[in-house]
């Protein structure tokens, strides 16, 4: 009696725990892709890396993964229990990535939505953008006209615009910004996200090149991810390791 007691009592072996967080990952990814069932699983990591929904490093694990579950599923069984047994740590690499799909962390949760983004206008002048800059410690601003964001006033922008004035002999502080983002270039762009990207997904955009083969200088969080509604928060490049902390 007390060896049954003892036996209902042992924890599920590493084997059933893999399973069962690797069943999880490919019912959510089917749902979340809406994948016909004959779709295979490495095809629905490489297209939810493609649509942010897993990081590129998440895919690649799961279809790792993907052949550790072959061989435990077609492998050997003793007393209804597979006799492979994956290392712990896989077991919580494949649990942790489970949990950030089920219940992601979102970028906005990390960087908090109290933040103050300061935007511009295009017709304001840039010595505007210069005294925010030092009073706020940002490097980077969004631009808006008429409601939809056209544009990156960045630093390095400000820089190129400095050194062309000085050419000219003045720096006139009263220039506009909109003659600033002339000289931004295609490498000064930002990219939107929705309120509820998980921040897996807000590292996948800050680190995938733009058509321009440059990377995005800022993530804009915004309501639904669209450039004409009002920005909640921005992400950049020195929030990556805060957000990869999650996944």
């Amino acid at each position: 009696m007390a060896t049954q007691e003892t036996a209902a009592a042992a924890p599920p072996s590493r084997a059933v725990e893999f399973l069962a967080s690797f069943n999880e990952i490919e019912g959510f990814l089917r749902d979340a892709l809406e994948a016909k069932k004959t779709d295979s699983f490495k095809w629905m990591c490489t297209q939810a890396a493609k649509s942010g929904v897993l990081t590129r490093g998440q895919a690649d694990d799961l279809k790792e993964f993907a052949e550790l579950r072959n061989a435990i599923s077609h492998g050997e069984y003793r007393d209804f229990k597979p006799i492979a047994e994956p290392l712990a740590e896989t077991v919580a690499d494949i649990q942790r990535i489970r949990d950030s799909l089920i219940s992601p962390t979102t970028a906005l949760q990390v960087v908090g939505q109290d933040q103050r983004v300061v935007t511009f206008s295009p017709d304001a002048a840039i010595g505007e953008a210069l005294r925010a800059l030092t009073e706020t410690g940002h490097t980077q601003f969004p631009i808006y006209e008429g409601g939809e964001c056209v544009g990156l006033l960045t630093t390095n922008a400000i820089a190129r615009w400095v050194a062309a004035e000085l050419t000219g002999g003045e720096v006139a502080e009263s220039t506009t910004i909109r003659e600033a983002l002339k000289l931004s270039g295609q490498h000064d762009q930002p990219v939107f996200l929705p309120r509820t990207a998980p921040a897996a997904a807000a590292v996948e955009a800050l680190t995938t090149p733009l058509a321009s083969g440059a990377l995005p200088r800022l993530a804009i969080i915004t309501e639904h991810g669209n450039k004409d509604q009002r920005p909640i928060a921005v992400v950049g490049a020195t929030d990556i390791p805060a957000l990869s902390a999650t996944f």
